[in-house]
């Protein structure tokens, strides 16, 4: 940094006390109109002992954000060759990424209430590593931890960028812990309400960093807010919230530099088409991810948006699943998570979202600790702070909209999200009250110490406590497995079965191979869709195999025209039931082929064939 008086120097640097300067990651590339940019503060006379440590301390941290994910790779990749088989949703999208590249993709996953989630993007990002894995069942796995990897290391290369090392850490500690409350399995998930997560995290401070002056960040910022929207529409009210956010705040700072008059000191050549340049770059981008969605509306009849916004405006008809105040409660007890975690809380086991499953005193402290960093950040000018916190208080606040939105029963998996509250208000407390420990420690030393040693005496345990959680959380990833997927080796039996009956009958190697349903049976169990969750994994194998597979038109919904347009001209039928009676048995011309654990599965040539 170049030496100016103090009213020359940038926005950033008059909010920090006259003796301080900036000490955390180098921020090349990360900076204001002027070219400056914001940083932790520790004395003067510390910068030129700590200088040599930013790189390499910050590179740590960051790949230390990576370390739950490559563990999970390396799992995933080590098990190659084991059974593995997804099912379910995971079997759907598998069958979506498979035909990219190959056939029209143009939505997102499919929802309970008649139409798709936005867009494709995320079958597109996880088509590359199935491209590279050749087609392996583990890809979608594999695509879901990297995912989580790039997401955590910009998120924990953020803070430090903006903060310093010392915020870093503490970034890097929250981020961990909060992520392993959500199960150690969820950095494999590729499911379209969980993968997203990570990235809208990310995506959300890429836009704090636009707000702060970065304006490479704004186009960057576009692809995790596009995944997230287009994935599930849930997240559409959080974007849009962070969205009205950034447009504010832009507007602040252009609005201040235009009161103060200041042009500064002399800036680098055509320094004033950052910002034009930036939001070309970002419309252009937009465009780009949204063009799929786009066309679908335009050539659809009627076009998906019109369906999605029929119901945004109308509703399904199902009773609300929250009140007002129970969307408020929820909200807040993710500020209570990390606090009751650290006090013994055992993350509550639940299939449906509740309420009250967080103690009070935990939700207190949390709303408390927040409130107070931003009075301390409101005291010391420290505008970083304050517009993490107000983008934070923006995310709750459409947590709670989408919270009062929700329809029918609450599953789990429609708010995962909302952790994202939680992540963002302990950083926050972090860069707001962590200045001011340090302040209290070099208090106490005084003169007596190395200008460091107050660093040193917050940061050094601040450190153990983030490794040890890493450590950690790299140990419950390789432990985990992969949601919703068989490794048992039942299913692709059952798939295998079919397969092997084809061969029998030649109605694999004639010109013209016969169409093969999969249909898949009722049952007396309390199972909402009969056999339809391992049935997709059958499907899957089925397709991988070669076999021209299709579906009832039943659930065109789920898997699309491509599979159910030619159901009816089915040459062989198979029909995937429980083996304890609880489903219809074969028909007449089919025989069991196979029984793995709690399923069978018939087959046979119809007489219509």
């Amino acid at each position: 940094m170049t030496s100016s008086s103090p009213a020359d120097a940038p926005v950033e640097d008059r909010e920090r006390p006259p003796d301080t300067v900036p000490v955390g990651l180098p921020a090349v590339g990360d900076q204001g109109d002027d070219g400056s940019a914001a940083a932790e503060a520790v004395p003067t006379d510390a910068r030129p002992r700590a200088g040599w440590l930013r790189w390499p301390a910050g590179l740590v941290l960051v790949l230390a954000a990576a370390l739950p994910a490559l563990v999970a790779l390396v799992d995933l990749l080590r098990g190659r060759g084991e059974p593995y088989l997804p099912l379910g949703d995971h079997a759907l999208l598998e069958l979506t990424v498979d035909d990219v590249g190959e056939h029209e993709v143009l939505l997102g996953a499919y929802s309970r209430f008649l139409w798709h989630h936005p867009g494709p993007l995320l079958a597109y990002v996880l088509s590359v590593p199935f491209r590279l894995l050749d087609g392996a069942h583990e890809a979608l796995a594999v695509g879901a931890v990297a995912v989580a990897g790039i997401s955590s290391m910009a998120v924990v290369a953020l803070v430090a960028r903006r903060g310093g090392l010392l915020a870093g850490a503490w970034a890097l500690l929250v981020l961990t812990v909060s992520v392993r409350l959500l199960g150690d399995d969820f950095v494999r998930d590729s499911w379209n309400p969980h993968l997203p997560v990570l990235p809208l995290l990310a995506g959300v401070l890429l836009c704090w960093a636009v707000i702060r002056g970065s304006a490479w960040a704004l186009p960057v910022a576009v692809l995790p807010m596009s995944l997230a929207v287009q994935a599930h529409v849930g997240f559409a009210p959080v974007v849009g919230a962070v969205a009205a956010v950034v447009v504010l705040g832009l507007g602040v700072r252009a609005a201040v530099r235009l009161w103060s008059g200041r042009t500064g000191r002399p800036r680098r050549p055509l320094w004033w088409l950052r910002w034009p340049v930036s939001f070309l770059a970002a419309a252009l981008v937009a465009l780009l991810l949204w063009l799929p969605p786009i066309t679908e509306q335009l050539t659809g009849e009627p076009g998906n948006i019109t369906l999605l916004l029929d119901y945004l405006r109308e509703g399904s008809g199902e009773p609300a699943a929250f009140s007002s105040s129970e969307a408020v409660r929820l909200i807040a007890e993710e500020f209570a998570k990390l606090p009751a975690y650290v006090g013994g809380a055992v993350p509550p086991e639940q299939d449906l979202v509740e309420d009250g499953l967080w103690p009070t005193w935990a939700v207190v402290a949390g709303l408390g600790l927040f409130a107070a960093a931003l009075a301390v950040a409101a005291f010391r000018r420290r505008g970083d702070v304050l517009w993490l916190g107000g983008l934070t208080l923006a995310v709750a606040a459409a947590g709670v909209v989408a919270l009062t939105r929700i329809e029918g029963l609450p599953f789990v998996y429609i708010t995962r999200w909302t952790v994202v509250v939680g992540i963002l208000a302990w950083i926050t407390v972090g860069l707001g009250l962590l200045p001011e420990l340090v302040t209290g420690v070099r208090a106490l030393a005084g003169r007596r110490g190395p200008a460091l040693l107050p660093a040193a005496v917050v940061g050094a345990p601040l450190a153990v406590l983030a490794a040890v959680a890493v450590v950690g959380a790299g140990q419950g990833a390789a432990r985990a497995q992969t949601p919703f997927t068989d490794t048992t080796g039942e299913l692709s039996g059952l798939a295998s079965a079919v397969v092997a009956d084809l061969d029998r009958l030649g109605l694999r190697t004639v010109p013209d191979p016969p169409v093969v349903r999969v249909d898949m049976a009722g049952t007396t169990r309390q199972e909402l869709v009969g056999t339809f969750w391992p049935g997709t994994g059958v499907v899957l194998h089925l397709h991988r195999d070669g076999v021209d597979v299709q579906v009832s038109d039943f659930w065109e919904l789920q898997l699309g025209p491509r599979y159910t347009d030619r159901a009816d001209d089915a040459g062989y039928v198979v029909t995937l039931a429980y083996a304890d009676g609880s489903s219809p048995p074969p028909e007449p011309w089919q025989q069991i082929l196979a029984v793995e654990g709690e399923l069978q599965v018939y087959g046979g040539v119809p007489p219509t064939a």
